[in-house]
């Protein structure tokens, strides 16, 4: 299981990839400003792998390059965030010469999604996406957290959907039997990540120890999901 260890060791992980790469590639080949990339740089990078493992895990894996995964969030972010319409042009033209734009929107409702269910487990930092990016010292452990469960699960984009929508369990399979989950197991399964991982480190002088104290309790989690 991946350990969570400090705030800026998981940066400097999440970064020196091949998402980091393909990110500088494309932003610097169509001279890509937007104003989120400055602001939330960091952040952004985080939520590569994270998008790319649910790809790996739905029905058009063999369809969708790890670069690809890189563009179509970044086109996805441009839209929620209303950057410049030069940009987004830029973007989608570049989706459309790879033949990957019928999967736009699916990023975008995952985006979307991201938002809210981190909105959801944490506490005061309100419920969208730029409020997201907005606290990396919480995204980045949480975002870490969830994809461990994400591989648990071999949770998919439909999935993720599906856990935050529903009212009721969730059928997925999970090695070779089924089981059903809901919105309070997962958000419990995080929690419990970020909490452990916290707990056994050896350098509690850095953000990760103060947010642990920030999440919600599993049961106001629950309680207040339908607002999602």
């Amino acid at each position: 299981m991946q350990k969570i260890k400090t705030y800026h060791e998981l940066n400097e992980s999440l970064y020196f990839n091949k998402f980091g790469k393909a990110y500088k590639k494309i932003t610097d080949e169509l001279d890509l400003k937007p104003f989120f990339i400055a602001t939330y740089g960091m952040s952004i990078t985080a939520i590569f792998p994270f998008f790319q493992k649910l790809v790996k895990n739905s029905e058009f894996e063999d369809t969708i390059t790890s670069t690809d995964t890189v563009l179509l969030t970044l086109c996805g972010l441009s839209i929620i965030l209303k950057e410049s319409k030069s940009d987004i042009d830029k973007l989608q033209t570049m989706i459309k010469e790879r033949k990957v734009e019928q999967y736009l929107n699916i990023f975008i409702t995952g985006i979307n999604n991201l938002g809210k269910l981190f909105g959801a487990i944490t506490n005061d930092v309100g419920k969208d996406v730029k409020d997201m990016f907005s606290h990396p010292a919480l995204f980045v452990p949480f975002l870490i957290a969830f994809l461990d469960v994400v591989d648990l699960y071999d949770l998919d984009f439909k999935h993720f959907e599906s856990i935050l929508k529903s009212s009721s369990s969730v059928l997925i399979s999970a090695g070779i039997g089924e089981l059903t989950i809901t919105l309070k197991h997962i958000a419990n399964m995080i929690l419990k990540r970020i909490k452990r991982s916290n707990k056994n480190k050896k350098t509690p002088q850095t953000s990760v120890h103060s947010v642990v104290q920030q999440f919600e309790s599993v049961d106001t989690i629950y309680n207040n999901y339908f607002r999602l």
